[in-house]
């Protein structure tokens, strides 16, 4: 059986015997999870023909690299974590007190020095990857390899032939020399054995490591002969001649091996480079070049010529200046790059008390001053060119750089006035003495940008057209922007005014037509290939589901689904797109509520007649369990209500077995919290939260009905939905929840006085929220990785924070109105606080001082505390979520029950 075939019947095995009735906490957070393991780091080459991977079948890390041939086959293991070289280390002290915690366990082994930041080389011949810090190549053009490595062989071969003739002589000659050595035996023997090896053709490996074996004995035998010295009765120049010419061919014989070993060798990757300081974001500027960044500047290398040119000077990292976002264009000439000046920024200090001495690391947060500088790849310059643009107002931000069809010019997408103004510029001819900085767009919004708006593309055709997107009629549509080309102006001198005579540029007269309109929103675009045409990824079938559709690229243009034929209505998305020819490629997630994600492949064409048609999704990984894909979940209801204002909030809803709305029995109700604020999870597919879906249904399965909801902020709505929260967080959201609550005791026999609370995150700050201002409503509440004060967030992420309550020396009222800890003294119900000592996003602070703020309220009798020491905001450790968990679990028993 192939070991594909093997891998993948791991998959029908694993948790055969769980079943839904069976989960219990620790089966849902377990590792390997009963869900399977999802593919990572997927990568459809430029060709469209193949896609790369990380999994592990074992759903355990090290994770393994795939490759599937999207022309069908099973996706096959290329390369392993476990055959990498082991990862540099100091060596650990020998610890006689060896009775404590172990630090570096098995889990934490098994994450250490893991494969990432795969990119392919533009022929899809190469694999350019990372591994603890250094930049490896992974060569797949097999036979290319394999003639080179036939051709080795046959020099081999020959060398072999060569040297056996000499040897028969040698054997020959010491017999009729009468000699006895116990050698001439042994040649006579291994010469056969080689002889009948060779004539096994060596075609295959096996066949050829056989052979390899052999000549290393006989060339081992010759070696003792050659060191022993030579008989005198041999002693005579013609046997003195013959030896010579034997040595000289046992030369060739290790010479020759040596090269075919090297080139078999040449199987795996290639490491480049070896380094005290860890690369990054290498990729490949053509087949021979890679760009990578090391202590803070950029870098080009030649891997032909092994030329190392450095792109960028200007980080300094004792000044707190970085490099960051390198921008090259399609012929790989100019690259482009934000210089960052974070020397304002402060210190955010996380203790590690798991060591032998407390360790205090520290990640600089705040804003930073940043511009934009352009270098030739050559490293012709000394200097960088800089990008003057006009001086922006406040704080900000470049979120898009990207190079216009020309390979001259630069569109530039710039946040600033407080995150509350949009700027598009376009820069042409960057550099040179003609520069110009045209202002396609100046968007400003009285409360802040949606992140969405930085789709940005530009025509692969033609420079002077490029869409983007914008959020200004409600909804995230796509903009066409068109430059008109100015008129070349009179030269009776001939005076040479610009570095392009020719080329006169444009005028700043910009053309800025919609293309896309309704209420619905588009959260990723494309140019179609060369078509002219665009693809995109929208809401436009309902917020619970994506889909793609491609337009032209008009005002009023037709639009058409992708047929994606074969997979029922669900989540499509982290889209791929490459072109070769007419043919366009794709590769996307599919999911549903209760089916984890996988990636699907679709060939699609716009010049093969009707342009409508596509062939049907092929389906790359299979990462699904099949004993998960049979328990029966309880399936959610989506539904919406109503909400105070009028608006419509969707929902879902979990029901334990038998529940009867109109019965006399009430039911105890739990309300899940998404994290994040700007996020959806009321949709028909899988996500980060699955581990709570799973322990959702648990709930229902002790009786408990579930609500989840979309609250004002939440992603997915339209502008208006994600700044109803603006300058007060725990406002309009806080309402949305009561107002579901209200919705399920009437319409669903919940029982108000048994209702409870958890989330994570923004969760967790809207659990504790709750728990603190609505005491009539809820009964119970577990905040976990909560923020309790905002201004604290904002010393962590001023970004997020700043958009949604401003700054807080400016507007310290909605600091406070929008923090659990100003309601501390209300607290009259139950009120579990969980926090990851190690949290860098939310840091543990916010629970801490809350703790301390409840003990001198005396609100002992109302809150309990878990501080997890190991854990970041992101848990990894199953034996950390199981704690979290089963806590969460009994804690809603005991008080909702």
């Amino acid at each position: 059986m192939k070991r594909a075939q093997i891998v993948f019947l791991l998959l029908l095995v694993a948790c055969a015997s769980i079943t839904a009735q069976q989960l219990t906490v620790r089966d849902i957070m377990a590792e390997p999870s009963p869900a399977g393991m999802r593919a990572e780091g997927e990568k459809m080459s430029p060709d469209g023909s193949k896609v790369i991977f990380l999994w592990n079948a074992e759903g355990k890390y090290p994770r393994d690299l795939y490759l599937v041939p999207t022309s069908g086959g099973q996706p096959q293991i290329i390369l392993k974590t476990t055959d990498m070289p082991v990862t540099n280390r100091r060596p650990q002290r020998e610890n006689k007190l060896d009775y404590g915690l172990v630090l570096r366990d098995d889990f934490a082994k098994s994450r250490e020095g893991q494969l990432g930041n795969f990119e392919w080389s533009p022929d899809s011949e190469k694999l350019l990857f990372s591994y603890a810090g250094d930049i490896y190549v992974l060569d797949l053009n097999k036979d290319y390899k394999a003639d080179k490595k036939t051709a080795k062989w046959k020099l081999l071969e020959e060398a072999i032939r060569q040297r056996s003739i000499l040897v028969k002589g040698l054997t020959d000659a010491y017999a009729q020399a009468m000699v006895d050595t116990e050698l001439m035996p042994w040649f006579k023997v291994q010469q056969k054995n080689l002889e009948v090896s060779m004539q096994a053709g060596g075609k295959w490996d096996s066949q050829r490591q056989i052979v390899i074996e052999i000549n290393q004995r006989i060339g081992k035998g010759l070696t003792r002969l050659f060191d022993s010295g030579i008989p005198e009765s041999l002693a005579n120049d013609s046997y003195r001649k013959f030896f010579e010419e034997l040595r000289r061919a046992q030369n060739r014989v290790d010479v020759v091996q040596a090269e075919y070993e090297a080139q078999a060798k040449d199987d795996n990757p290639r490491r480049y480079t070896r380094t005290q300081s860890a690369e990054g974001g290498a990729r490949f500027l053509d087949n021979d070049r890679i760009l990578f960044s090391q202590s803070g500047n950029i870098f080009v290398w030649n891997i032909t010529d092994s030329m190392l040119t450095q792109i960028s000077r200007e980080a300094n990292p004792q000044a707190f200046i970085g490099v960051f976002g390198s921008s090259p264009n399609k012929a790989g000439t100019m690259i482009a790059y934000t210089v960052s000046d974070s020397s304002k920024q402060r210190a955010l200090v996380v203790p590690n008390y798991l060591d032998e001495f407390v360790a205090a690391g520290n990640t600089r947060r705040g804003w930073s001053e940043q511009k934009v500088m352009v270098m030739p790849a050559d490293g012709s310059r000394e200097t960088a060119f800089e990008i003057k643009l006009p001086k922006s107002e406040g704080v900000g931000n470049f979120r898009r750089i990207i190079w216009a069809a020309d390979d001259r010019s630069l569109i530039i997408d710039r946040n600033d006035k407080d995150t509350k103004r949009r700027q598009l510029f376009y820069v042409h001819n960057v550099g040179s003495k003609d520069e110009q900085v045209i202002l396609i767009a100046d968007e400003t919004d009285p409360k802040w940008q949606a992140p969405l708006s930085n789709i940005i593309e530009a025509d692969p055709k033609d420079p002077s057209r490029l869409f983007f997107a914008s959020e200004k009629d409600g909804f995230n549509h796509l903009y066409l922007a068109t430059l008109e080309k100015a008129a070349a102006q009179p030269n009776p001198t001939a005076e040479k005014r610009q570095e392009n005579p020719t080329d006169p540029g444009y005028s700043t007269n910009v053309k800025v037509e919609q293309l896309t309109k309704g209420n619905w929103q588009i959260e990723w675009a494309k140019w179609f290939g060369d078509s002219g045409d665009i693809i995109f990824n929208s809401t436009e079938s309902g917020t619970a589901t994506r889909d793609f559709w491609v337009m032209n690229a008009a005002p009023g243009g037709t639009k058409w689904m992708v047929r994606t034929d074969g997979l029922a209505p669900g989540m499509k998305s982290g889209p791929q797109l490459e072109s070769k020819g007419s043919d366009v490629f794709l590769l996307y997630e599919y999911s549903q509520w209760n089916r984890p994600a996988d990636q699907y492949f679709q060939r699609l064409c716009y010049n093969c007649g009707d342009s409508r048609n596509s062939a049907k999704p092929i389906q790359i990984t299979s990462t699904v369990p099949a004993a998960f894909s049979s328990i029966k979940f309880s399936e959610p209801k989506f539904i919406d209500f109503p909400a105070r204002d009028g608006k419509r909030i969707a929902a879902k809803i979990y029901l334990p077995a038998g529940f009867n709305a109109r019965g006399k029995q009430k039911y105890p109700m739990v309300i899940f919290v998404h994290g994040a604020g700007y996020l959806q999870n009321i949709i028909n597919g899988w996500n980060n939260y699955y581990r709570e879906f799973m322990f959702n249904d648990l709930l229902t399965r002790k009786g408990y009905v579930v609500l989840d909801i979309d609250y004002r902020g939440s992603a997915g709505y339209g502008r208006e939905w994600r700044t109803d929260v603006y300058d007060f967080l725990g406002g309009p959201d806080y309402d949305d929840h009561i107002d579901g609550i209200d919705f399920m005791v009437k319409n669903y026999a919940v029982n108000q006085a048994k209702i409870g609370v958890y989330g994570g995150s923004y969760g967790g700050f809207m659990a504790e929220m709750l728990a603190m201002r609505a005491p009539d409503k809820i009964a119970a509440a577990a905040a976990l990785r909560p923020v309790a004060d905002w201004k604290n967030y904002y010393a962590s992420s001023p970004g997020y924070t700043a958009q949604r309550l401003g700054f807080p020396d400016k507007n310290p009222e909605a600091y406070k109105r929008s923090s659990p800890i100003s309601y501390a003294d209300k607290l009259q119900r139950p009120l579990l606080i969980l926090h990851g000592i190690g949290d860098d996003n939310v840091h543990v602070q916010d629970s801490m001082q809350l703790v301390e703020k409840l003990i001198r309220l005396g609100k002992t009798q109302y809150f309990e505390t878990m501080f997890y020491p190991s854990e970041n905001h992101g848990f990894v450790r199953p034996e950390s979520w199981t704690d979290e968990y089963e806590r969460i679990l009994a804690f809603f028993e005991k008080h909702l029950k």
